[in-house]
């Protein structure tokens, strides 16, 4: 009796004896301990992701990292196991979040009303309608409807031309040229290209997802960004550059075919 005790006051000897039998009720007794954990972070992350995830919502993602955590921890690292577990729950909250519908409602809003100009011009003008077509039925100045279609394209949540252009000329991928006739078909390369950044941002690693989600989608500085992952601002600033890099190779290449 006295000796169960001990062990059920001894994190660690639960953690040797779970990897010694497998069992169940060690591994739940384990994450109980440490649902602490899932709790605080999920707590401090609230402020930046409240718009995206309820704390319950990030509080269950981070028991399920719990979970995992235990599973693949290795005491023989000589890591504690809840150094080990706070990195891998906040990282299971990050990518959850990013995971989410980033587009504000606004964004949503407008996308509706384009698709509904979309259907209604064509049976008007009998032909599919020009920019300034489409931004008139709007109620909006081309540069307004410009602006819309730019957010649509998910390019202001995270600026292609940021990786892979200095100017905004890749813009005009989104939409025609001014006087050049507006085909639905005519949005594919943006879709198409969202869907190649979102193959390129799966292809990195799991730090180098972090770092992009906190600083392109939550707009945190990078010495921010430090304090959540817990190393240095430098070191953000390297992990940066290194992933725009990779996105900059993945989208060239999907670009020259």
């Amino acid at each position: 009796m006295q000796e169960e005790r001990q062990i059920e006051e001894n994190p660690e000897e639960l953690m040797r004896l779970y990897k010694e039998t497998g069992s169940q009720e060690l591994r739940n007794r384990i994450v109980m301990h440490y649902s602490y954990i899932a709790k605080s972070v999920a707590i401090e992350m609230n402020n930046m992701f409240h718009k995206y995830a309820t704390i319950e919502e990030m509080v269950n993602q981070g028991v399920i990292a719990l979970i995992d955590s235990v599973d693949r921890f290795d005491p023989d690292h000589g890591v504690k196991f809840s150094t080990y577990a706070f990195t891998k729950v906040k990282g299971a909250i990050i990518d959850y979040v990013r995971k989410q519908d980033w587009l504000p409602r606004r964004v949503r809003h407008n996308a509706i009303r384009v698709n509904n100009a979309y259907n209604d011009l064509p049976m008007k003008l009998g032909r599919n309608p020009t920019r300034s077509e489409m931004a008139k039925q709007l109620d909006m100045s081309e540069q307004e409807f410009d602006q819309c279609i730019y957010e649509m394209s998910g390019e202001s949540i995270f600026s292609y031309e940021a990786l892979l252009a200095d100017g905004p000329q890749n813009q005009n991928m989104l939409w025609p040229m001014e006087g050049e006739i507006v085909n639905p078909e005519g949005c594919v390369d943006a879709k198409e290209l969202r869907e190649q950044l979102g193959m390129a941002i799966d292809s990195l690693n799991e730090q180098e997802r972090h770092v992009l989600s906190l600083y392109y989608y939550e707009n945190l500085t990078m010495k921010e960004i430090g304090g959540v992952l817990g190393v240095s601002e430098q070191r953000i600033g390297q992990i940066n550059r290194k992933l725009i890099q990779k996105l900059r190779d993945k989208l060239e290449q999907y670009m020259k075919g």
